[in-house]
Parts: structure tokens; sequence; C-alpha cells
């Protein structure tokens, strides 16, 4: 396993690419430093301008997906409410387990924001089932989520005949993936994106247990349907300079509150606090390819310059050696297994090329240096 020169990202990271030792993540971040963000903003005006001429009778003029009152969602809204002025309809996927500060924060949102949400709460039957093949066959339950999100927004937008849909940054870019350059069309996110990669939902239906009646909030429109389709997605990472952390600074003043402190695992307390599932999924990623949260959490602050890599160095093997996912009680009763059985199926996906036994589990073989 090798390591970037000037971040913590190892190759083993599906579609990160490397020039000279340097990680396409690192390259894309530099790329963002020349970027005349002022210019991109007036395009996002003249978009803007443009959806609302053109959809003079839509009761809205774009959707924002939100979580669970997270923090990117937070200020996700209130650009386009109350800098874009646009008539939002933000559209919550619900989590089926949110946490105490998620039930908190998606109600500060809502009082802070003051906007239309609509929330989708989809049959917890058939969304623990479709996690539950996700767990077994790919080593990541949270496929079925973002599943659920893509095509759930995009769906609500098809049924409110609602012509934008405003998504957050492009992760491909942000953080090094499939994506070879940055783009403002969100549309790949329905056919091939580093969440849902080439993976089928047709490989996990049971008809025994899934109908497919039951599964329209789970089905991706074809490219086909995309290219026809008056919906246009766009990314506002493309036109606003992206910031994880000024994004947790204003929902702060705005209400949101993070967790007293991080959790194991993560440098920070703010990030995925919003629900209970996806830390499971954090801690199989780290299974499979040696990183998780924490080499995210300490890349995005090496990349805006507020940590060194050598302070990043020195913390990410401790975060590491601590990372064991919370919530594994909530996580085997939601799926209805045990947890000898969890650790069963989550134990096959280790890469032994990568982790070594060390006092009854797993540590990685080397670090970066």
């Amino acid at each position: 396993m090798k390591y970037c020169k000037t971040c913590l990202l190892p190759d083993t990271k599906p579609g990160l690419t490397f020039v000279k030792g340097i990680c396409s993540a690192c390259r894309n971040n530099q790329i963002k430093k020349k970027i005349d963000w002022n210019y991109r903003k007036k395009k996002l005006i003249k978009i803007i301008n443009k959806i609302k001429k053109n959809n003079p009778n839509s009761q809205y003029d774009c959707i924002v997906p939100i979580s669970n009152g997270g923090k990117d969602s937070w200020f996700q809204a209130h650009f386009m409410k109350n800098v874009m002025k646009c008539k939002v309809l933000c559209v919550n996927l619900s989590a089926h387990l949110p946490t105490p500060e998620g039930i908190s924060n998606i109600n500060s949102m809502i009082k802070s924001l003051n906007v239309d949400i609509l929330k989708l709460t989809l049959k917890p039957s058939v969304h623990s089932a479709l996690r539950l093949k996700c767990f077994k066959k790919y080593g990541e339950p949270n496929w079925a989520e973002h599943l659920m999100v893509f095509a759930g927004v995009y769906n609500a937008a098809k049924l409110y005949d609602i012509p934008l849909v405003v998504w957050g940054e492009d992760i491909s870019f942000e953080f090094g993936g499939y994506g070879k350059k940055q783009t403002p069309n969100a549309s790949n996110l329905f056919y091939k994106n580093d969440l849902l990669k080439n993976k089928s939902l047709n490989t996990l239906i049971d008809k025994n247990l899934i109908k497919d009646r039951d599964l329209y909030f789970y089905n991706l429109p074809s490219k086909k349907e995309i290219k026809l389709s008056k919906i246009k997605n766009i990314y506002l990472g493309y036109y606003v300079n992206w910031d994880g952390e000024k994004n947790y600074k204003f929902a702060k003043k705005s209400g949101f509150k993070a967790e007293k402190k991080p959790r194991k695992g993560h440098l920070v307390s703010y990030d995925n606090i919003d629900e209970k599932l996806c830390e499971v999924n954090g801690w199989l990623k780290y299974l499979k390819f040696g990183f998780g949260y924490a080499t995210d959490e300490l890349c995005y602050d090496i990349y805006n310059k507020r940590i060194t890599r050598e302070k990043g160095i020195k913390l990410l093997k401790k975060l590491n050696e601590e990372f064991h996912p919370d919530f594994l009680d909530d996580f085997c009763r939601f799926h209805k297994i045990s947890e000898t059985k969890f650790y069963e199926i989550a134990f096959e996906y280790i890469n032994k090329d990568l982790f070594k036994p060390k006092n009854n589990f797993w540590t990685l073989k080397n670090y970066p240096k």
C-alpha cells in the first residue's frame, strides 16, 4: 500500500490516480485554488434566472437534497434560498435510526431556514432487507442508502415537476475518485459515481421479501430518461468554493450542534453524526481498503492547510487503532442478525494484504512516512 506524498490517501482507494506520487484529490485541490469563484457564481445566477423564466408555473424553483440536519445540507439550503433567492423544496430521505443530535439538528434547521421540507421515510422492512443484502454481497450496507437518496430525490422532482436539483459537492473531484475532471453536471450520480459504482439493484431483489412496487424510490433513471428529462441536476460545489468546516461554522451559528467529542476513529465531532447506521459502513471501508473516517477527515484538513501532513501521520495511527463502530447493537437489531453473525460477515472482507493480526484483532501493516 502506497500513500500520496502530500496527503494521507492510499493507492487502494477506488478510482484514485497518482502522478509523480501525488494523488488526484491533491491535484484537484490545487485546481480549486485557481478558480475564479465570482465568475462561477455569476454562471449559477444565469442558470437560476433561466430556470425561473422557463418554468413560471412551477411551485418550486429547485430541490435541495438534505440529510437529517447535516452541516452541508444546512449551508446548501441557506445558499439556494437566501443567496440565490429561490423557492426551495428540501427533500429528506429520513434515517431509520437517527441520533439525538440528528433529530435536534433537523428540527433546528427547519426553524432556522423556514423552508418546506418533504420527508420520505421508506418501508423499514424493505430497507432493512436491502441493506442486509448489500452487507453480505458487497460488505457495504450503505449502498442501499446511497441508492435511496439519489433515486428518491430524482423521483420526487418528477412527482412534483421541479426543474432543478442542487446537490452538494462532487465527492469524486473533492476527494479523488472515478471522475477525472470537475463538472457542474450532477446527472452522473444516477448511473456511475464513487458511491454507487457499477452495482445494480436487480442483483439484490428477493421476490419473497421485496416486491417491485416497493422500489419506486430506489429506481434510478436511465441515461435515456436523464437525457430527455427537463430536470437539471447540478453540483453546488462547482459554483461555490466548498469547505466542510466553513459549512459547519455557518450551521453552528444558526443552531447546529456537534457531538460533545469525536467518536472513536474520528478527528471531528460534527461530520456524519445524524444517523446510527453509517458507522459500520465506514468501518467496513477501513477493513477493505485500509482507510476510513480518520484518513478522510485528516486529508480534508491537510488540503485546507489546517494541519500539516506530518501532524496528520501522527494522528492517523492513533485514530485507526481505536476505530470500532459505534451503534453496533442498533445495527444488528435493525438487520435482525446476531453480533456473532455480524463479525462472521464483516471479517470476510478484511483485506489481508493490508492488515496483520494483533491482539485478537487486525492492524495495518504500513502507514505513510
